[in-house]
């Protein structure tokens, strides 16, 4: 089921990670060291605990106008670090795997087309009246409407019209395919919760069962949230968070340096490695596990890339090194062509070393020499077209007549478009691999048409027990790992800036928009 164009940019956003690479010019003009000592980011996770009261002031990129408190309205880190602490999801990622929130299980039947439902009782609204499954059964309604502007994906695995409410805390959702762990799938995409029969989210009316409550919102500004002392898990720390919309990044560095703001979200790399000054702040990062795999997704569909030696020989060419340090300015690490590293079940199998040599057999034995290669790409996040011109560079190495294509943000996704290029950059956070593996096989253009890789992901889908799925996720990855389309070439570290008093701030479900609902001052 292809996506609409206007679900895949909205998705798209929220799978990716804004990671702030410096330029190519730049970064040429400069030193390619790894980052040193000095300017090493602080682990996010060895922040402290947060007192009890007091008011956390946080600045996110946001949407101008465009921002909304419908949950499933805005697109921009403001939009999501601030709904996450005003609506609950049912279930949360954490490490990588589905935990419980408003859901305390989703348990497949035995063929995996169905599911039931159980929720968490004594759950109040910010009204305190009681949350039920009439708001789920409404909520998976809304979120799905075809009139919405970028309906739910969660309709591409579940019935979302027609759920059956069993009684007041369980309902039973029928599948569209078989579904083994449908708790991952729900914490994976932004299903949260909203009170049956909303349809007003403004300031006045937005009603979550979130920690916190809106007390003053104005969009593309700032927005007042206030502590919900009846949340089901438990208070949180600060009084008060206060969320500022900043879309230019050395604004949102320059609100911590001056006091104005405690938390700055998506710091550049070029900020990171010039050094931040000032006492009482500091670089984090969230850790390893959290970064961004960035790549180019090659189009199997299509000449040369329809050939696995062709892609094979594309990653052999590909310098990671030279990537990382240029683009990344050194805050990461080589991928190895495996998208979602830090999730469960992912394969660390080793990359490709460089073989220029080995390319160039594979490209001639294939009869590809001097084959065109269009290379699309567009300024999405920083670094896409600077990385996207290292890699036309390395394509020419090795026989294949490559240029790249830049285009507007509003074109970028067009799916035409897509479907006559070799190539499309790309990245995405440590998803879920069924979220990310089903996403890229929602466009053809990105999908892999491989049986065996298709058997594989249809099995991994469909598991009900861990073993059963960590055996379907090994198989679907040695395939892409042999003969694949995905060039994960680096993982990028997802970096911030905070007083050293922040503490408590937590990765939930993509560390480029942290959950703020047990963080305080310390």
């Amino acid at each position: 089921m292809p996506l609409p164009r206007r679900t895949l940019i909205r998705s798209t956003g929220a799978l990716l990670g804004t990671v702030g690479a410096g330029s190519l010019l730049a970064a040429c003009g400069g030193s390619s060291d790894s980052p040193g000592a000095a300017n090493s980011p602080t682990p996010q996770a060895t922040s402290g605990t947060p007192r009890k009261g007091g008011t956390l002031r946080a600045v996110f990129a946001g949407a101008g106008a465009e921002e909304s408190l419908d949950p499933f309205g805005g697109s921009s880190p403001a939009d999501f670090a601030r709904n996450s602490v005003i609506y609950d999801s049912l279930f949360v990622l954490k490490e990588g795997a589905p935990e419980p929130a408003l859901a305390t299980a989703a348990e497949p039947a035995a063929d995996g087309m169905s599911f039931t439902l159980r929720l968490r009782k004594d759950v109040l609204w910010h009204d305190e009246s009681a949350f039920t499954a009439d708001d789920v059964a409404y909520s998976f309604r809304y979120m799905s409407s075809p009139d919405r502007a970028a309906p739910s994906e969660l309709q591409m695995y579940f019935d979302m019209q027609k759920v059956t409410v069993k009684d007041a805390h369980t309902l039973t959702v029928r599948t569209l395919q078989p579904i083994g762990d449908p708790a991952t799938m729900l914490a994976s995409f932004p299903a949260k919760m909203v009170k049956n029969k909303a349809t007003d989210f403004s300031a006045k009316k937005a009603i979550g069962t979130g920690p916190y409550r809106v007390a003053a919102f104005e969009a593309g500004r700032e927005t007042r949230l206030t502590r919900f002392d009846q949340h089901w898990g438990g208070a949180s720390p600060a009084d008060e968070l206060v969320f500022s919309s900043v879309s230019d990044p050395q604004a949102r560095v320059n609100a911590v340096r001056t006091g104005q703001a405690d938390y700055a979200g998506d710091i550049p790399f070029s900020t990171a490695k010039a050094g931040v000054g000032g006492s009482g702040i500091a670089i984090r990062t969230a850790g390893a596990a959290n970064r961004t795999s960035f790549a180019f997704v090659l189009n199997a569909n299509r000449a040369p890339f329809d050939d696995p030696k062709v892609r094979r020989a594309a990653r052999l060419a590909i310098g990671r090194t030279q990537l990382v340090e240029t683009v990344l300015l050194g805050y990461g690490a080589q991928g190895n062509d495996l998208f979602c590293k830090g999730a469960r079940y992912f394969s660390e199998a080793r990359p490709l070393k460089r073989d220029l040599d080995e390319a160039r057999r594979l490209v001639k034995e294939a009869g590809a020499d001097g084959a065109k290669v269009v290379a699309r790409s567009a300024e999405y996040e920083t670094g896409y077209n600077d990385s996207t011109k290292l890699f036309v560079q390395q394509l020419r190495e090795i026989g294949l007549d490559a240029q790249e294509q830049v285009v507007s943000i509003a074109e970028f996704f067009d799916p035409k478009a897509l479907a006559e290029v070799n190539s499309v950059t790309f990245s995405s956070s440590p998803l879920p691999l069924p979220v990310m593996y089903g996403r890229l096989a929602a466009y053809p253009s990105f999908t892999l048409p491989d049986k065996e890789f298709q058997g594989a992901l249809k099995e991994a889908m469909a598991a009900t027990t861990d073993e059963k799925r960590r055996t379907a996720w090994a198989k679907a990855q040695d395939v892409m790992a042999d003969r694949g389309n995905t060039v994960v070439w680096g993982l990028a570290d997802i970096l911030s800036l905070a007083r050293t008093n922040v503490a408590g701030i937590e990765v939930h479900d993509q560390a480029k928009y942290p959950y703020l609902g047990k963080a305080g001052l310390a």
